[in-house]
């Protein structure tokens, strides 16, 4: 089985949860013939070759970054044929887990779409994203949980593995 793990960050920390979630997805193998590969979503040409998807990207003004959202706009066909999970990185602070319907949420051929929490490195920033977030109030912090995609990751993991057990099952008969 071959797992893409596409991610579109613009300062790195949701790149960063990509790989959390690959090397703890790879440290429960779904099984022997397993691989997970983490790549931006701006690289990816097409997802054809791999049999489960996760695609993740960073929130900017309530939406994800334009690399994630043309993967998706581009590969929308492919990804109704095979398990998909989205993530969102974002919000930073007391508000970490309400941030409110995103499109995600009723996307009809995800499994799952989860909300994590981001980073906030002003150092990072440009001009502009520094003055929207002194308007905001914003201040530096990292939200995001390793022991949040850990639990993630189990849950994709069983659901992989019921699947495929599902499919044995099915080519048996």
């Amino acid at each position: 089985m071959r797992i893409l793990i596409a991610t579109a960050s613009r300062h790195g920390s949701t790149r960063e949860l990509g790989r959390w979630l690959g090397t703890s997805i790879t440290d429960r193998v779904v099984g022997d013939d397993t691989s997970v590969e983490v790549r931006d979503a701006a690289d990816v040409d097409s997802i054809a070759e791999y049999d489960a998807v996760i695609i993740g990207s960073a929130v900017y003004m309530g939406r994800w970054l334009r690399e994630a959202r043309s993967l998706v706009a581009r590969e929308q066909t492919e990804l109704e044929t095979r398990p998909v999970w989205l993530f969102s990185s974002g919000p930073i602070g007391e508000n970490t887990s309400e941030t409110g319907p995103s499109k995600w949420d009723k996307a009809p051929w995800a499994i799952d779409h989860r909300v994590f929490g981001g980073k906030l490195d002003r150092s990072t920033l440009s001009r502009f994203e520094r003055l929207v977030v002194r308007m905001i109030r914003a201040g530096d912090g990292d939200d995001r949980s390793r022991d949040d995609i850990d639990a993630w990751a189990d849950t994709i993991c069983r659901s992989l593995k019921a699947g495929s057990e599902n499919h044995s099952d099915q080519v048996s008969d």
